[in-house]
C-alpha cells in the first residue's frame, strides 16, 4: 500500500510548481504566508485528535516502544514534500479487542494488512480522514496500526498516529482583477465574461478560499475517461488592460483547481464546491469537472 501512496502523492506533487521561499512578501504579492501560531494550531491539532480513537477496556499505554521491539507499520506519505505536524502514542490491548479497535472506522477509509499465505494475520492497519480545518489546515488524518506484542501473548501493540498537514505559503489571486474569463476546456469556447465588479471580487474570493491540496495522503480512483475527452472549465482573471495575472482549470483526477499566477508558479488546490459557487454565480450551468 505504501508504495502505491507514494507514487500517486508524486504525481500529485507534480503539478504543484514552486511557490517562491521563505521570506518577507510584499503586501501585493501574490504569495501569502499562513498566519502566525499556525504551526503550534497544527501541532496541537494533532495531539487533541488522538482522542478521536476510543481503545477498548483492557488497553494500556506505554511511554515508549520496549526495547527491540518495533513499531506496526503506519501508512506511507512523502514528507519531504509537505509541512507536517505528528503526534504518536503507543498501547497494548487485549488481543480479543483487535476487532473492536478497528470496528470504529468508518466506509471509505483505507486499510491494509499483512500476514502469510493462509496463516495468521501480522499487521492491521486503517487510515482514517478527518476534516480539513480551513485553508491552512489539512489533510489530516489519523493512523491505527497494530500487531502482535512478541513479549506478551494473548496482546497485540498498537501505533495510533495523528498527521495534521499545514501549507506554510500559498498563492491568492493578485490584486487589481477587473474581468473574469470562463471557458470550456475541452474546446477554450467562452461560457461568460465577468466584468461588473461586485461579482468579480465574489469569483476571486471562492478561489482564495480553496484549501490546498498536498496531495500526499489520497489513493486516487478515477474513473475512465473517453479519449480526447476534456470535462471542466478553465477562469482567466485580467488586470484592466487586458493582462492576465492569473489562471485556473479544473483538474479530472484528482478533483483539484491548478492555478498558477504568471512569475510565481502554480499551485493545487482542493476543488470542493467551487463550481457550484461559480455557478450560482454567474447563474448558470457550468460542465461538469468530472
Amino acid at each position: 500500500m505504501a508504495a502505491g501512496l507514494l507514487a500517486v502523492c508524486a504525481m500529485a506533487v507534480g503539478h504543484a510548481a514552486s511557490v517562491p521561499a521563505r521570506g518577507a512578501t510584499p503586501a501585493d504579492s501574490p504569495v501569502v504566508s499562513a498566519p502566525r501560531g499556525t504551526p503550534a494550531r497544527a501541532a496541537a491539532d494533532a495531539r487533541a485528535a488522538l482522542g478521536e480513537i476510543r481503545l477498548p477496556a483492557g488497553s494500556r499505554r506505554l511511554r515508549s516502544l520496549p526495547r527491540g521491539v518495533s513499531a506496526p507499520s503506519s501508512s506511507g506519505f512523502t514528507r519531504p514534500f509537505v509541512t507536517v505536524k505528528i503526534a504518536d502514542e503507543y498501547w497494548t490491548i487485549p488481543r480479543d479487542a483487535v476487532t473492536a479497535l478497528f470496528a470504529q472506522t468508518r466506509r471509505g477509509d483505507t486499510s491494509w494488512s499483512s500476514g502469510p499465505a493462509g496463516g495468521p494475520v501480522e499487521q492491521r492497519g486503517e487510515q482514517i480522514l478527518l476534516p480539513d480545518l480551513g485553508r491552512w489546515i489539512g489533510p489530516r488524518w489519523l493512523v491505527i496500526a497494530a500487531k502482535p506484542d512478541p513479549r506478551a501473548a494473548g496482546r497485540w501493540l498498537v501505533l495510533v498516529q495523528s498527521v495534521v498537514v499545514w501549507t506554510p505559503r500559498r498563492l491568492v489571486v493578485p490584486r487589481g482583477v477587473r474581468s473574469v474569463s470562463v471557458r470550456r476546456l475541452q474546446d477554450s469556447s467562452v461560457i461568460d465574461r465577468v466584468d461588473d465588479p461586485s461579482r468579480v471580487a465574489r469569483i476571486v474570493a471562492a478561489v482564495d478560499a480553496l484549501a490546498v491540496d498536498n496531495a500526499i495522503h489520497a489513493v486516487y480512483s478515477c474513473p475512465a475517461l473517453g479519449v480526447g475527452a476534456r470535462p471542466g472549465v478553465e477562469l482567466s482573471f485580467a488586470g484592466a488592460s487586458g493582462a492576465l495575472l492569473a489562471s485556473a482549470s479544473t483538474e479530472y483526477c484528482p478533483r483539484d483547481l491548478i492555478f498558477g499566477v504568471p512569475g510565481h508558479g502554480r499551485q493545487l488546490l482542493i476543488l470542493g464546491d467551487l463550481l457550484t459557487r461559480l455557478e450560482a454565480i454567474l447563474g448558470r450551468r457550468l460542465p461538469p469537472a468530472f
